[in-house]
């Protein structure tokens, strides 16, 4: 059992609004997702895959450094405005919360790099007998590539540049690539904040199932259904004890266990498969709507959700 807890700042990003308050509207507006297919995959066994355009997370808006830009990967910027988002309505710092004393606690899903620097990097890297080659992989293909291109396909670099974008350097935690990691994140931080480690937990999920490369494997490691719509998406909650929420925040109860319970998405066919940004989501939707949730992992790569 997670200790009671106040969540003080929320930030969400879906295929239907770059914002808690657009997504939640779009869902009220009856609204749910599309999908259309990528045009390459045709004559493949992925052919009938599909993906939701992304709503526009808009990151030079919030995001002004062009610098720290250049490392950002697409599930890097969808976790920086998701925090951004939370962080201004929670203010941790700003209240007077050491940085030493906010943790990070990040579920982040398949690596995604850009096709087309893929692409060049891997046909420079075979030999001319058509087999892999250590020494063309040395010589063509690193150098094909950008140098920043390593940043790009890092798992912890969307916590990585969360945390120098917003100052944090209390105690943290990665968890990838399935929605059982992105829920132990959030129960990681349940405990530090009960434990006394920290005063304050940034929550954060993101990830980008529609990229070409996470779409396939997903679908080849059975963890999508033929059926379903991949959708990036990513959402962040800023946890804290009631000795240091503002008083006019209300008081959440999260209960989260573990079960051999099937896996169940119930956000799926409105706002997509959204992988590991998914148990994040449907608390942050959930507490949006006042609805108390229990969030429930099994012991694969899923979980199960209900209202309580």
């Amino acid at each position: 059992m997670c200790p009671e807890l106040f969540i003080t700042g929320t930030g969400v990003l879906t295929c239907l609004g770059s914002s808690l308050q657009t997504t939640v509207a779009a869902l009220a507006a009856g609204r749910r997702v599309e999908g259309k297919s990528y045009s390459f995959l045709a004559g493949t066994p992925y052919a009938a895959l599909s993906v939701a355009p992304p709503a526009e997370p808009g990151i030079t808006a919030h995001i002004r450094d062009k610098r720290i830009h250049k490392f950002m990967s697409r599930q890097a910027e969808l976790a920086a405005v998701a925090a951004r988002q939370a962080l201004a309505q929670s203010s941790p710092l700003a209240r007077g919360i050491r940085p030493e004393r906010i943790g990070l606690y990040a579920g982040v899903g398949l690596t995604a790099m850009d096709m087309d620097g893929s692409v060049s990097f891997l046909r420079k890297s075979f030999g001319e007998d058509g087999a892999f080659s250590h020494n063309a992989f040395t010589q063509k293909g690193l150098r094909a590539i950008h140098p920043l291109w390593s940043f790009h396909s890092l798992a912890n670099m969307p916590a990585c540049i969360v945390s120098v974008l917003e100052g944090i350097k209390g105690d943290n935690g990665l968890y990838t690539p399935w929605e059982d990691q992105s829920a132990f994140a959030l129960i990681e931080a349940a405990h530090a904040l009960g434990r006394g480690d920290i005063d304050c937990a940034v929550v954060l999920a993101s990830d980008t199932p529609s990229h070409p490369a996470s779409l396939v494997e997903l679908a080849r490691a059975g963890y999508l259904a033929p059926t379903e719509i991949a959708a990036d998406g990513a959402a962040c909650l800023v946890l804290e004890r009631s000795e240091t929420a503002p008083p006019s925040r209300r008081l959440k109860n999260m209960d989260l266990v573990f079960t051999g319970a099937p896996l169940h998405d119930p956000l799926a066919s409105f706002i997509g498969r959204t992988v590991a940004a998914a148990p994040l989501l449907l608390v942050a939707l959930a507490d949006a709507c006042g609805v108390p949730c229990r969030l429930t992992g099994c012991g694969g790569h899923g979980f199960s959700f209900e209202a309580v």
